[in-house]
């Protein structure tokens, strides 16, 4: 009896394995959304540049280019959500807030890298309404999709392991 246990569990477990494996794969063409905008944005040499703690009138229609701090350096509105753990003091964040973002609906926000991605909006984190991640994509790494609604808007970002990253955020389709 015990055997048989331990045998399911077993097979359960590379099953579980298997398809954490399956979800992870895939390519640029397999999150849950389209994500060919934010490829081009990130890829492109050309990004808006600008430095943590800032402020920016609107959403630029290209990839922002955010300079980070060592994460215990950031002054962020609302501590990050992450549980991460920085065991090696070598991850950076940063944050930067939008005056309007347009008109208030669905927007999701894209990193290249691993990383943790927080909106804060009237003193509180929005809680995301979906996310989607590759690791065999070159280009995007993770997308998180938020509902926000209007008035200004900070985009937090953790968790990095350089003190650069570009990001992506539009309304989405």
């Amino acid at each position: 009896m015990k055997k048989s246990i331990f045998t399911a569990l077993g097979a359960a477990t590379l099953l579980l394995s298997f398809n954490a494996y399956a979800a992870a794969s895939g390519g640029c063409e397999s999150f849950a959304w389209p994500v060919t905008t934010e490829l081009q944005w990130l890829k492109a040499a050309d990004s808006e540049a600008v430095i943590s703690g800032s402020t920016l009138k609107e959403l630029p229609a290209k990839a922002v280019s955010l300079s980070l701090l060592p994460m215990d350096k950031v002054a962020f509105p609302v501590a990050p959500t992450s549980r991460r753990k920085n065991a090696d003091g070598k991850r950076y964040g940063g944050m930067v807030t939008f005056d309007s973002i347009g008109d208030p609906g669905i927007y999701q926000v894209s990193l290249p890298v691993a990383g943790w991605i927080d909106v804060v909006q009237g003193g509180k984190t929005i809680k995301p309404a979906a996310h989607t991640s590759k690791m065999d994509c070159d280009g995007v790494r993770k997308s998180v999709r938020f509902d926000i609604g209007p008035g200004p808007v900070a985009i937090e970002i953790s968790g990095i392991p350089a003190d650069t990253v570009k990001f992506a955020i539009r309304r989405g389709e």
